[in-house]
Parts: structure tokens; C-alpha cells; sequence
């Protein structure tokens, strides 16, 4: 899981989870290395495609809740994407879903 808990829940609405970035993460030591051909130190920065994931899995955690986990919740598309800055140890993300479509066929978040 790339969340650490959920700090709030309204069913079938929204489902706020957070992460806390710690240097004790192995995927950070990897992404940036120090460089020392290039005299650059080490950038632990946590990797885009596993803040992403974070998010998918507080959106896919308020859909299989608002379905009574019956089914399972795959992500099957993002629309767009945006962050504002990288995320680095010490840092705490703050994931928001909202539940803006739910039916038998699926279901259509934001986050």
C-alpha cells in the first residue's frame, strides 16, 4: 500500500487518506543517487508513478468501500495528472477522493 491511513471517511462520498515520505523507503536511495562524476549529491525523491499510485488506492479503497467490497476495484484510466512539486522525505501527501460516479458498470473518481 503507498498510504499510511485514512484520516476520514463519508460513504459513497469522499475518503481522505495520507502518506508520510520517510527516508527509510528503499525506492528514495534509488531515485536520485549521488553522482559523483558529476558532483551531485543524493535527491531521495519519491517516484511520481508511486504518488499516483497513492492516489489510486485511496480512490479504489472509497469505491470498494461504497460497493461493500463485493467486486474488485482496478483503475483503469487517468485523466490527467498534475503535481506541483516532488515529494521528498519529511513530507506528508494528503490523498482526497471523491466518488463522482458509481453504477453496475463502474464507477468515476477524483482525487
Amino acid at each position: 500500500m503507498w498510504i499510511d491511513r485514512i484520516t476520514s471517511l463519508d460513504p459513497g462520498k469522499r475518503l481522505v487518506a495520507v502518506k508520510s515520505v520517510s527516508l527509510s523507503e528503499e525506492h528514495l536511495h534509488d531515485h536520485f543517487p549521488a553522482d559523483p562524476a558529476r558532483n551531485l549529491p543524493a535527491t531521495p525523491v519519491m517516484p511520481a508513478s508511486l504518488i499516483i499510485e497513492g492516489m489510486a488506492q485511496t480512490a479504489g479503497i472509497l469505491v470498494g468501500h461504497t460497493g461493500g467490497f463485493k467486486e474488485k476495484v482496478i483503475l483503469a484510466k487517468i485523466g490527467k495528472a498534475t503535481l506541483s512539486r516532488d515529494a521528498l522525505p519529511g513530507h506528508t501527501l494528503r490523498y482526497t477522493a471523491t466518488l463522482d460516479r458509481f453504477d453496475p458498470l463502474g464507477a468515476s473518481t477524483s482525487g
